[in-house]
C-alpha cells in the first residue's frame, strides 16, 4: 500500500514539474508565441533574440512583391516617429543581398532595422512563419506572442 501511494505521490510531483516548464507552442497565429527566427547569415543574435523584452512589429518583405516592400516602408517611417512603443525589425527575402542593400537605399530605410536571410534558411522561414500565401508583419508583444498580424496604424498606436 505504502509502494503504491509513493509511486502515485511521485507520478503527480512528475507531472507538476513538467507542466510548470511547459511553454506555448510556436506558430505564427495570434495568441501564440511567435516561431524562432534564424536568418543564417550572421554569428550573433538574431533579431528576434536582439529586442527579447520588447515590443516588436515583424515585417517579412521581398522587393519583387510591391505590396510587401510598400507595408514595410509605411512600417519603417511609423517606427521612426517620435514615441512609438515598439520596434521594428524588417526581413527581406531577397535571394541577392545587392538587391536588398539597393532597395534599403533607395528607399530611404533605416538600415538598423533592416535583415536580409541566405538563401538556404528562407524556406524553413516561409513555412514556419506561414508566408506560402504572401508576406505579413507580425506585431509581438514583450514575451514574444504574436498580438496582431498585419497591424494599421491605429494598433500600433494602442501599443505601450
Amino acid at each position: 500500500m505504502n509502494k503504491t501511494l509513493l509511486a502515485i505521490a511521485t507520478l503527480a510531483l512528475l507531472t507538476l514539474f513538467s507542466s510548470a516548464y511547459y511553454s506555448a507552442p510556436a506558430d505564427s497565429r495570434i495568441g501564440y508565441k511567435a516561431p524562432s527566427l534564424v536568418l543564417g547569415n550572421s554569428n550573433g543574435l538574431s533579431p528576434l533574440q536582439q529586442h527579447r523584452g520588447e515590443n516588436v512589429l515583424l515585417t517579412f518583405w521581398d522587393s519583387s512583391d510591391a505590396q510587401s516592400r510598400l507595408e514595410n516602408m509605411r512600417y519603417d517611417r511609423l517606427a521612426r516617429q517620435s514615441g512609438a512603443a515598439y520596434t521594428h525589425v524588417s526581413v527581406n527575402l531577397d535571394r541577392s543581398v545587392n538587391v536588398f542593400n539597393s532597395i534599403v537605399a533607395l528607399d530611404n530605410l533605416n538600415r538598423s532595422a533592416q535583415f536580409s536571410t541566405s538563401v538556404d534558411v528562407q524556406e524553413g522561414i516561409i513555412k514556419s512563419w506561414r508566408l506560402n500565401e504572401g508576406y505579413h508583419s507580425f506585431l509581438l508583444d514583450a514575451d514574444g506572442t504574436i498580438i496582431a498580424v498585419d497591424p494599421d496604424e491605429r494598433t500600433l498606436a494602442q501599443v505601450k
